[in-house]
């Protein structure tokens, strides 16, 4: 299995709309996402069973996608209820659809035997509706466990990010012993703590009950990642406020995203199974776990 199984983060519930196809690339297939008229996502492969021409060029008619080719109509489970030139449904025509969820503003995907779904995604509690929150995306052209490590390693603060958030940052005064288990990572820090929780999500608090950064790890293909990363916060009660201020906190955020864009992608574009020539000090416990959980659950031994 070349990704974790499991609940991902995968779409930004705002770049799917009502009445409209759109087409996004996940764990290296096409697929097409869209609402039915109760307003829940849809995704599923994008490709008409009929001659595989892509729904996504299609159109939304009463709940159903509808093929640009040929005008078959498919239902939210992939059945197919009309074929034009027959005026009726297909039963044994069949679009394959992906088990998916909605919630906080993100759709996510099962990756996995469907049968093996649990019942809803795992979640921070501690990012919940109080806080207001912005959002913007970034693609790395790399693996997603390059990403994700990235985000575990503490220790290359002080250098890579001196200018930003690392200049004070002062590597004796961390204890590296990392709090583990088989869904999370967590880290205590002097002011707050970064922890990850499997397959794809990261959060890291800045200030107490004010401030968080937030990572969803989304793997488009084997040798590219998109990043939707947020920041929480309760600065401000006013909308209007709140609004700058997220702004502001994107741009920051930017800025340290860019700078760890450098190192992150010189090392080589695939996964991290293609570390066996690396070496792992006291500060990578985090990552060494991580490896070690990635190997367990898809086979891809990361030594």
């Amino acid at each position: 299995m070349e990704f974790y199984k499991g609940w991902y983060a995968a779409i930004s519930s705002s770049e799917i709309i009502r009445g409209k196809p759109t087409a996004i690339k996940r764990f290296g297939q096409d697929l097409v996402a869209w609402r039915n008229t109760d307003g829940k996502p849809v995704i599923m492969k994008d490709s008409c069973p009929h001659r595989s021409v892509k729904l996504s060029l299609g159109t939304i008619k009463e709940g159903n996608i509808r093929c640009a080719f040929h005008g078959f109509e498919f239902d939210n489970v992939g059945s197919c209820t009309l074929v034009p030139e027959t005026a009726k449904p297909a039963p044994n025509l069949k679009c394959s659809v992906i088990k998916s969820s909605e919630s906080h503003g993100l759709i996510w995907l099962w990756h996995g035997p469907e049968g093996e779904a649990t019942e809803k995604p795992e979640w921070f509690e501690e990012l919940n509706d109080d806080f207001a929150w912005s959002q913007y995306s970034s693609q790395f052209p790399c693996h997603i466990t390059r990403c994700i490590e990235n985000q575990l390693d503490y220790a290359h603060l002080p250098f890579i990010h001196a200018t930003t958030i690392g200049g004070n940052f002062d590597l004796n005064g961390i204890d590296s012993n990392f709090e583990l288990d088989d869904k999370t990572i967590k880290l205590q820090l002097k002011t707050g703590y970064f922890k990850f929780k499997f397959p794809n999500i990261w959060t890291l608090q800045i200030l107490p009950e004010r401030f968080h950064q937030f990572i969803a790890f989304v793997p488009v293909d084997a040798q590219n990642t998109l990043l939707y990363v947020r920041a929480y916060q309760k600065f401000s009660t006013f909308p209007g406020i709140r609004q700058m201020l997220g702004l502001i906190l994107n741009i920051q955020s930017q800025q340290i995203l860019q700078q760890d864009r450098r190192v992150v992608l010189s090392h080589p574009a695939y996964s991290s199974s293609l570390a066996e020539h690396e070496k792992l000090y006291p500060s990578d416990q985090g990552i060494a776990w991580f490896r070690k959980r990635w190997a367990e659950v898809t086979g891809d031994d990361i030594k």
